[in-house]
């Protein structure tokens, strides 16, 4: 009984360190450092450690993948606007190329822009003039009317205030159109600087 122990005992130890390896050897192992800062390689890897960061190698200790350490919320959040931020900049880019080749390109779709906007902002200031003289001609005969002591007509004081808020009206689009001149400018500035840092590369 005892010979026979003696025999299956070594034959189980081998077998053992044989399937052991061959394991080891199909199979990918986890490297990382435990809370001593030593490195460790193991089959396995806990929840704890593998939130920290691990190395995938194989058994000839070749890294197939590292795994970087879990991000904090802060982290994460940073991380994920600055995705946000590149993918800006390269759906800009992308518009960038598909619209323009150089550089001449830009500068004349900008002075298209600006000067359907300048076109736009003489027309209402030439309306507005046009307004201002009939105001004048309206003020001028009241006031001719007051000083021969008549009452100023009622359809004369109608088409003042009619005329005035009329007038009001075409300052407030003249000053939108020319805060649009403005930001036609900085837009096609940074796209200028944008396209040459895209060109360059």
């Amino acid at each position: 009984m005892m010979k026979i122990l003696t025999i299956y005992l070594p034959l189980m130890m081998y077998f053992s360190l044989l399937t052991c390896s061959t394991a080891w050897a199909d199979g990918q192992l986890f490297r990382y450092k435990n809370d001593q800062g030593n490195r460790v390689v193991a089959d396995s890897i806990s929840p704890y450690h593998a939130a920290k960061g691990y190395e995938i190698i194989d058994s000839r200790g070749t890294v197939i993948k590292t795994v970087p350490r879990e991000l904090s919320a802060a982290q994460k959040a940073q991380q994920q606007l600055q995705l946000q931020e590149q993918a800006k900049l390269d759906k800009w880019d992308k518009e960038l190329r598909s619209r323009y080749h150089n550089l001449k390109d830009i500068q004349a779709t900008k002075q298209r822009r600006l000067k359907g906007v300048d076109n736009s902002i003489a027309s209402l200031q030439l309306t507005l003039e046009n307004i201002s003289d009939t105001i004048k001609h309206y003020q001028a005969e009241a006031a001719a009317n007051e000083r021969q002591g008549e009452t100023v007509a009622a359809d004369t004081l109608a088409s003042m205030a009619r005329l005035q808020k009329d007038r009001d009206f075409i300052e407030q689009e003249t000053y939108k159109r020319q805060a649009k001149r403005t930001e036609i400018i900085d837009e096609f500035e940074k796209d200028i600087q944008r396209f040459k840092v895209i060109t360059s590369q």
